[in-house]
């Protein structure tokens, strides 16, 4: 297959991409201004309300963020009182992470990820076309996998 007969496809999906990340990211913005949350601040509070209680690491793998972002993230809502830190009885070594009451008044709120006219509109759809809009998500970004790019990031530091 050659590479360059996709370049105009390539160009437009890097477009499409750029304008899903724009607008989570406003979205991000008007979460942080309504419940003082980011969007992946409210993601992990909502993995944490699922959980009774839950190491970082595991946290990270759940959500697709890296083990450092989640600890930066996890220090941010200890200091806003909406999670805490306890060492794990059985193996001191592991950090377990907890929502607190007002970690779980915030979730109760039912704050969405997704903008709400995403969700209409998406709502909107015939099960087969959000089954597939899911799927095609679900394999750009499985292609778009960063592990490669980490290990070539970590020879040049």
């Amino acid at each position: 297959m050659d590479i360059n007969n996709n370049k105009d496809f390539s160009e437009e999906i890097v477009t499409a991409l750029r304008q899903i990340s724009r607008a989570m990211s406003i979205y991000s913005k008007s979460l942080d201004k309504h419940y003082g949350l980011t969007s992946p601040q409210l993601l992990i509070l909502h993995e944490l309300f699922q959980s009774d209680q839950i190491v970082i690491g595991e946290i990270a793998r759940k959500i697709s963020l890296s083990q450092a972002t989640v600890t930066e993230i996890i220090d941010r809502l200890t200091i806003k009182g909406l999670v805490t830190r306890a060492k794990n009885n059985f193996d001191r070594r592991q950090v377990l992470i907890k929502i607190t009451p007002n970690g779980k008044d915030i979730i109760n709120k039912k704050p969405s990820l997704l903008q709400k006219e995403f969700l209409l509109e998406f709502s909107q759809l015939q099960k087969w076309e959000q089954h597939l809009l899911l799927s095609s998500v679900e394999r750009i970004a499985s292609m778009m996998q960063t592990k490669d790019y980490l290990k070539d990031s970590r020879k040049h530091l």
